[in-house]
């Protein structure tokens, strides 16, 4: 179904992959695994005949679809071809319904009004795109109105939506899944992997990438391992197991440790009654929970069960009830703001949307927040009220959190939206 052959990008002086090589059978779910920055979504860009692949000079190498040459020069030529692609960031319309999304460009339209206003000017069957778009939920295990605004669900949710709208199109041959389970818990991670076994198993080749090994063992015929932009080794079905692949991706041994927990102190640090949230699509109801210092507390549930919403809630993002109380005093959930200055502090689930300045450079996301609302790295000036960002510092403490972190990046000034998911 695809073949690559000695597939290279640059990005400027940094090469982003150097002569990777792989094929894909009809029907074959196809693992890519790697380490940050190791190429992953470079190499589904080109595949997806994305804009920033040609905007920054195109790439060298073979690629056949269906054995036969190609270059997609836009990711609506690769959808004629029969691609379709998730993207780790949503590429939903939050003003659309889930009907809209899941049949949108392939909408059903009345028949009547095609023969006398023609394909451009036909009017859409709302009603049969509403059925055929629950049939297909139906079909991956999701309980989901159709007719609900995308904006308003879970980011879990939006990854099924997203991933209903791929398997709705009638000539995929191909289906690229960037990191689609990383917004998932474990029950609707298996819902989805249950689905993509579906369409394989009538010809469509898919091309999965995550950095959960676990589900790359179980899930894939076959795995390809990039590391530092090249293939690091293939294994297959027999091959595959979590410490192949891991050694692969890092070029060296990895042993596991034991983590010694931390005692938790008699007092808790921030304890909730009663507490509720109003967010659409993942309300919360009555939460009574404690947490104490040191302690790591993770929490979990289905799809619309109120996991996401605890954050929004504790920030003021979401209308709360109940109590919250910090250090042995309550609370006011009332503005991110306020929260922030508690020391409180919160990373959402679409980093895209709510985490991050995606058009900013690495370095203005880093200092962003501090400049804002603890005046740090700043420079003062002789005009009282009157200051500015102090570059020197601001580079100096991004350079440090690159180094720290292990971040794959041209500099400091290189736009976030630029970098791979994991960076």
């Amino acid at each position: 179904m695809l073949e690559l052959r000695n597939i290279s990008k640059t990005f400027g002086a940094f090469h982003a992959l150097k002569s990777v090589s792989l094929a894909i059978r009809p029907g074959e779910i196809h693992g890519l695994v790697g380490a940050n920055g190791s190429g992953k979504s470079t190499l589904l860009n080109i595949i997806s005949g994305q804009r920033i692949i040609h905007d920054t000079g195109g790439f060298r190498g073979e690629l056949l679809f269906e054995n036969e040459p190609r270059r997609f020069a836009s990711p609506g030529h690769a959808i004629g071809a029969g691609i379709g692609m998730v993207h780790q960031e949503f590429a939903l319309i939050p003003g659309l319904s889930v009907s809209e999304n899941i049949s949108l460009t392939g909408e059903k339209i009345i028949e009547f009004s095609r023969k006398f206003l023609g394909n451009d000017l036909a009017c859409i069957n709302r009603s049969a795109n509403k059925a055929n778009a629950s049939a297909i939920l139906r079909r991956m295990g999701i309980d989901l109105d159709p007719g609900l605004d995308t904006g308003n669900l879970s980011v879990s949710m939006k990854q099924f939506v997203e991933i209903a709208r791929e398997f709705n199109r009638d000539r995929l041959k191909l289906l690229l899944l960037d990191e689609p389970t990383a917004v998932l818990g474990t029950d609707d991670a298996a819902r989805l992997m249950d689905a993509v076994k579906g369409i394989a198993e009538h010809g469509t080749a898919v091309l999965y990438v995550s950095h959960r090994l676990e589900e790359i063992v179980s899930f894939c015929d076959r795995v390809t391992v990039l590391r530092n932009g090249e293939v690091a080794g293939s294994l297959d079905k027999k091959q595959n197991g979590i410490k192949a692949l891991s050694d692969l991706m890092v070029g060296e041994k990895v042993i596991k440790t034991n983590r010694t927990p931390m005692k938790a102190s008699e007092k808790p640090v921030i304890q909730f009654s009663s507490f509720s949230v109003e967010k659409p699509g993942d309300r919360l109801e009555s939460l009574d929970l404690a947490v104490f210092k040191g302690e790591i507390l993770g929490i979990t549930s289905l799809s619309g069960h109120g996991r996401t919403a605890i954050g929004p809630g504790i920030m003021g993002i979401c209308p709360s009830g109940g109590s919250v109380i910090l250090h042995g005093k309550a609370l006011h959930a009332n503005q991110p703001l306020k929260m922030i200055k508690k020391n409180i502090w919160m990373l959402p689930e679409d980093r895209r949307g709510e985490g991050l300045l995606a058009d900013h450079s690495i370095m203005e996301n880093m200092t962003f927040t501090a400049i804002q609302t603890q005046k740090k790295f700043i420079r003062k000036t002789p005009v009282p009220f009157i200051s500015f960002p102090d570059e020197k510092k601001c580079r100096a403490y991004a350079e440090s959190c690159i180094e720290a972190l292990d971040i794959n990046c041209r500099s400091v000034f290189q736009k976030v939206r630029e970098l791979s998911g994991g960076n």
